[in-house]
């Protein structure tokens, strides 16, 4: 987020990384990041050198998004980022009314910032590979969600459409935003309903699932300074068809994120793998679909999001209708759906 939560102050902030995890921050430092609308993240350091990465949320919705990183390191699997435990060993601790978790800080720039090396598209390629083949335990299982097929923000998404109409909207970005939908009502209407199609066609195959992480962009692909491929922001963690997660390399979600030469180098490392167009075109449908939801909300029902956080998130949503941007890469999949 862009602005920082208006109802944490730094000191409580700083109170409860003594109190949870034992750490005097002597500077704390809100960072600009990520499009997470209920995230906001920090560095903080310590008077002895010490630097940590620490993630605000509204609260913790899907807690293997903790301990799924946690597990891929304890088997073996560099570079995943893991949260560090708090005094009592929780994952996370409390800071009025959010949850806190606190991370180690690996200093670098992420692949979509800084542009990535042949080799690390390939690395990036054979650290996911690791995760799909990783097998988890049925103790670890239980506490992780399975795919569904139905878009998340589906229900969302038909409450602004809902309402987009009913009342005018003072803030100028909310009137923007609204006049941009109804000129595109029919557009995001059909996205939804073909994403709700390949869904239920998806469920039908009964496809295998693996682990996957979900959001694994080349903005949540972090290079250190030693050229190294890190893996963070586990918070999407699920069960899934690998094609959750090879969409992001397979045509991806902007193409100006990745190409079929990106592409090639990426499955270098990742290895031979039949992907499904199938499982490929209801991933992609069902990201525009999200990203409608998700940043119409935050322009037409979170009240507690700043100006500069709404206006933001109105220019991202018209961007998604762009070409070469994913409702263009969206409709592009079907003509290789059988």
């Amino acid at each position: 987020m862009r602005e920082p939560p208006v109802d944490l102050a730094d000191e409580t902030l700083r109170a409860c990384l003594r109190a949870e995890y034992g750490l005097a921050a002597t500077e704390l430092t809100f960072l600009p990041l990520g499009h997470d609308s209920s995230a906001w993240v920090y560095r903080a350091r310590t008077a002895d050198g010490g630097t940590f990465f620490v993630k605000v949320r509204m609260e913790v919705t899907n807690e293997a998004g903790l301990l799924v990183p946690r597990a891929l390191g304890d088997r073996g699997i560099a570079r995943v980022v893991a949260p560090l435990p708090t005094a009592t060993g929780a994952l996370w601790g409390r800071a009025g009314g959010y949850a806190v978790i606190l991370y180690p800080f690996v200093a670098g720039m992420t692949g979509m910032e800084r542009g990535m090396s042949d080799q690390q598209w390939s690395d990036y390629g054979a650290l996911l590979r690791q995760v799909h083949d990783t097998g988890i335990g049925p103790d670890l299982a239980r506490l992780i969600g399975r795919e569904s097929f139905t878009p998340a923000w589906a229900g969302m998404v038909r409450r602004i459409d809902a309402q987009i109409d009913a009342r005018p909207f003072e803030d100028p970005a909310a009137g923007a935003l609204a006049e941009f939908w109804q000129a595109r009502r029919g557009a995001i209407r059909a996205l939804l309903d073909r994403a709700e199609d390949l869904g239920r066609r998806l469920a039908e195959a009964a496809p295998p699932l693996v682990l996957c992480h979900a959001d694994i962009h080349t903005g949540n692909v972090l290079l250190d300074a030693d050229g190294r491929v890190w893996i963070v922001d586990w918070d999407e963690t699920i069960l899934a068809p690998r094609e959750r997660d090879l969409m992001f390399v397979v045509g991806g979600i902007s193409s100006k994120l990745v190409g079929p030469r990106e592409e090639a180098l990426f499955f270098r490392g990742y290895g031979a793998t039949d992907v499904d167009p199938l499982a490929l075109a209801y991933y992609r449908y069902a990201w525009a679909v999200g990203d409608i939801g998700a940043f119409g909300e935050e322009v037409f029902f979170r009240p507690d999001l700043g100006p500069v956080t709404r206006r933001a998130a109105a220019d991202m949503f018209m961007g998604l209708f762009r070409p070469g941007e994913i409702v263009a890469l969206a409709l592009a999949s079907d003509d290789r759906v059988p």
